[in-house]
């Protein structure tokens, strides 16, 4: 009984490698990386605008760990200071991070606060009149309005795409490996999804000293000056925050939420700065008086893998 189910879970292992492995061909422009290219000369200045939480947050201790949960009196206003730290805490990680890339002068995040309260744009979203307003009075060149989707568990429009991409290829895998036996198919994908599937793409699992903690940020980026427009936008997801990360925290705050969701929202924030630093640069304008777009080329139209 013992050899069965290691002979199982093995076989299952070598699938999952496998379906994984072809994923990877199917998207191997996001997985290879491009040639560095110089910093731009001269350098760009950038602005980080108000970073936007839109993931869904019914509770507090969905993204925070608590010895014990928040009276229904005290929930809302302890909800809402949750939400705003996140928000400040992604602005400025992403600021820090854009300054430390060569080419880029970024406008530090004390003086990007001031200037928001000076408009009065503090506590809000902004609008794009609204950002370009904070980017003028910045002299910057550029704006980035960053935006959280995911934080925490994975909306179902995103995740749907690349599960059923994930289960589709596993289905061929596991159909050839079985001679199409539709028990064993059958039982290999109800343990697969209730047991590892869900967990992984819903967030909160805790596995093998990895946490599951889904966080998805999306960012744009708007040039000034005299074609002013929007220029580039990028998606980073971070689902699982490896061991070797969380030892860098103290043992009994490894497995709270806030910390595990806060790392991966930092580990997004740096695969952002690594794409910008080789593709943001200021765009000539088009014949209609918009700017180039920056692009990213892809054979599959969604990038989201929890591994």
């Amino acid at each position: 009984m013992i050899d069965s189910r290691a002979a199982f879970h093995q076989s299952r292992a070598h699938n999952s490698l496998l379906a994984f492995l072809i994923l990877v061909l199917l998207t191997g422009c996001s997985v290879l990386r491009s040639q560095p290219v110089p910093p731009p000369d001269p350098a760009i200045t950038i602005v980080v605008a108000p970073v936007s939480l839109e993931a869904t947050v019914r509770k507090s201790t969905q993204i925070h760990s608590f010895d014990a949960a928040p009276t229904p009196e005290d929930e809302p206003l302890i909800k809402q200071q949750l939400i705003e730290a996140v928000e400040l805490h992604a602005q400025r990680s992403l600021t820090e991070h854009l300054a430390k890339q060569p080419g880029f002068t970024v406008i530090p995040f004390e003086d990007t606060q001031r200037l928001q309260e000076q408009l009065n744009l503090s506590g809000r979203i902004l609008d794009e009149k609204q950002v370009l307003l904070l980017a003028e009075q910045a002299k910057a060149d550029i704006a980035i309005t960053p935006r959280i989707t995911a934080y925490g568990s994975v909306p179902w429009k995103y995740w749907a795409a690349g599960l059923g991409a994930q289960n589709l290829i596993e289905l061929m895998v596991v159909g050839f490996a079985t001679g199409w036996n539709p028990a064993a198919i059958g039982g290999y994908f109800a343990i697969d999804f209730l047991l590892i599937d869900l967990p992984l793409w819903a967030g909160g699992a805790y596995i093998a000293g990895w946490a599951f903690r889904p966080v998805i940020v999306e960012v744009e980026a708007v040039q000034l000056g005299s074609c002013p427009g929007a220029i580039w936008n990028k998606q980073e997801e971070a689902i699982k925050v490896p061991g070797k990360t969380l030892e860098e925290y103290p043992p009994e705050e490894r497995k709270l939420k806030h910390i595990q969701l806060q790392a991966n929202l930092n580990h997004a924030m740096e695969e952002i700065v690594e794409t910008a630093s080789q593709r943001l640069r200021l765009q000539p304008c088009m014949e209609r008086g918009q700017p180039l777009k920056i692009r990213r080329w892809a054979l599959w139209p969604f990038s989201l893998w929890p591994f």
